[in-house]
């Protein structure tokens, strides 16, 4: 991706993905995802939810992502499902769509890590063949970064220093 999914965007991706699979119920009166879509700039967030009798009829799913920013929780909105039905029968339905939506943006989410890191600086450590390693660091800027970089030099012939936002990736070799 050339720029970070939105709330929106996941919405719509997940909804699509349990329609695709047959998971979307019979019942439902509408999915919509937020009107107010904000940029996806971390897989470190935490699906939040509210299931609930509506004020004046229906169920409604809400559904929103909380992540830290400078420390602070923040919530984003994703979007919300409803249904007209009001039974017990109904509420069990909608408990499991939220199940599905779960597992569903879990892996979705967990198969595209790459779309969903726009922020700091990456540091991989490389074998001698070039091949990454499956572990890695995110540093919170350049210079820990580089400092993490020197420290693997020590041990690794190569490192990879990527900056999450231009996405430009710099490859740093051991001294001979």
């Amino acid at each position: 991706m050339k720029e970070p999914m939105t709330t929106e965007e996941l919405f719509n991706k997940i909804k699509d993905i349990l329609k695709e699979k047959g998971k979307l119920p019979s019942i439902l009166d509408y999915g919509l995802a937020t009107n107010r879509p904000v940029p996806i700039k971390t897989y470190e967030f935490d699906l939040i939810n509210k299931l609930a009798h509506g004020g004046s009829e229906g169920i409604y799913l809400d559904l929103w992502i909380e992540y830290l920013v400078n420390g602070e929780k923040e919530k984003k909105k994703l979007g919300t499902f409803k249904t007209l039905y009001e039974d017990d029968d109904a509420m069990h339905v909608m408990a499991g769509l939220l199940a599905d939506f779960i597992i569903e943006g879990r892996t979705y989410v967990g198969a595209h890590l790459d779309d969903f890191t726009w922020e700091g600086v990456d540091v991989h450590a490389l074998d001698e063949n070039g091949e990454r390693y499956s572990w890695g660091y995110t540093c919170c800027d350049m210079e820990a970064a580089l400092h993490r970089k020197d420290e693997l030099l020590k041990k690794h012939p190569q490192v990879v220093v990527r900056d999450n936002v231009t996405r430009k990736e710099k490859m740093f070799r051991q001294n001979s």
